[in-house]
């Protein structure tokens, strides 16, 4: 039974339940009626709490897709390419994360391979659907019925079109709009980071993914001041394939750049010593339409990426030239990198020297987003006002 029936189904019994529990206690209040005032005014009112309903947190990413749910202390966490593989002309799935991230670019005829995602925001609703109704099977340990709310990270700058997109594409799997949290990325990711984001002072983060950046600012509990740029490590994968054939003559495929990048890859500074490295990649020379063996080291990865974290840089440059003098000691001490990307080596000491802030690598750049979005989704008071504020308190 599809997935939206079931759910359908189930809905209808829980509510018909609840009805018939309803009027069981209608008639327990009748006669148990309070005997005074005083009496009245000391009863405690009475939380039902369904512990077998559970949300999930989900980092829709346009190389990866993160899905978090809180357990107790901690959080269970998976992750898998968010690439769709379907027989061409229909909607049969034939593979969707890993194997199908393996047949980018080496399908036959009658199979298509796609990144629904693009640049951090749904590209493809239609595939799109299946990488969230995969992520909600995988999240929840193939018990998608448990899952009552989920919360899904998007870049700052995406438009009321792509949020919808992406309630739609959550909503189409069986979870009811109404419980479908759309959050800013970079403010899942401080509050999965544990940053004091209900703070006046001021909080940064910088979440450099695989197709966007956003870098915010936050305080009170909400984003003052945002940039978000529609680059991010793609755009270095591509860099290092057109660098391999102006440099070598030699056309590589993404993957293999993107294994570079991961490998040996780096970011120019002038204050770290960052040692270099190699490695081999086979590509296909375009002289001879054979294939080809090269070498790419750090210094070539490097290139590649000065035009992006040239970018990121001017980005952060004009947050800080907006920023108030009252929350520039916040910022100062609590900068945050997060994102895939973050993790070349180098680039948070780049930041450092063009910028003059000292910023922090989160431990869980990767997951952090997710597990943010797993916090607002158990508990969306978060985001409310009175409630950030409170916590001044």
């Amino acid at each position: 039974m599809p997935l939206w029936k079931r759910k359908k189904e189930e809905k209808a019994k829980k509510e018909e339940k609840i009805e018939e529990e309803k009027e069981r206690n209608d008639e327990k209040k009748t006669s148990e009626q309070p005997t005074s005032i005083q009496e009245a005014l000391s009863e405690e009112p009475e939380i039902e709490i369904d512990e077998g309903l559970e949300a999930l947190g989900i980092d829709l990413g346009t190389m990866n897709t993160v899905v978090a749910k809180p357990a107790e202390e901690e959080f269970l966490v998976k992750q898998f390419p968010s690439v769709v593989a379907v027989k061409k002309g229909t909607n049969q799935v034939l593979a969707i994360g890993e194997e199908a991230r393996r047949m980018l670019g080496r399908t036959p005829e009658d199979i298509i391979a796609v990144r629904p995602m693009r640049h951090g925001v749904i590209e493809s609703l239609e595939y799109a659907k299946f990488v969230v109704q995969y992520a909600i099977e995988v999240g929840s340990d193939n018990s998608p019925e448990q899952i009552e709310r989920v919360a899904v990270g998007v870049p700052g700058d995406a438009s009321e079109v792509e949020r919808g997109a992406i309630k739609e594409a959550t909503s189409d799997v069986g979870i009811d709009e109404d419980n479908v949290i759309v959050i800013n990325e970079a403010l899942a990711a401080a509050i999965g980071a544990g940053l004091p984001i209900a703070e006046p002072d001021g909080t940064m983060v910088i979440d450099i993914g695989a197709g966007s950046t956003d870098i915010a600012v936050i305080s009170l509990g909400g984003i003052t001041d945002q940039e978000t740029m529609r680059v991010g490590g793609d755009n270095i994968d591509q860099n290092v394939v057109d660098l391999v054939e102006e440099e070598f003559g030699v056309r590589i495929g993404i993957h293999e750049a993107e294994r570079a990048k991961v490998e040996v890859g780096k970011v120019f500074t002038e204050t770290e010593d960052i040692e270099d490295k190699e490695i081999e990649v086979v590509g296909k020379d375009i002289e001879t339409n054979k294939p080809k063996e090269i070498t790419i080291d750090s210094e070539l990865v490097a290139k590649a990426a000065e035009p992006v974290v040239q970018e990121i840089i001017r980005a952060i440059e004009r947050i800080l030239d907006r920023l108030p003098p009252e929350l520039v000691p916040g910022v100062y001490e609590n900068t945050m990198l997060v994102g895939g990307t973050s993790l070349m080596r180098g680039l948070r000491a780049r930041i450092e020297e063009e910028t003059d802030v000292p910023a922090e690598l989160v431990d869980d750049p990767l997951t952090v987003v997710a597990k943010g979005a797993a916090i607002v989704a158990a508990e969306p008071k978060t985001l409310e006002p009175e409630v950030r504020l409170k916590a001044l308190k």
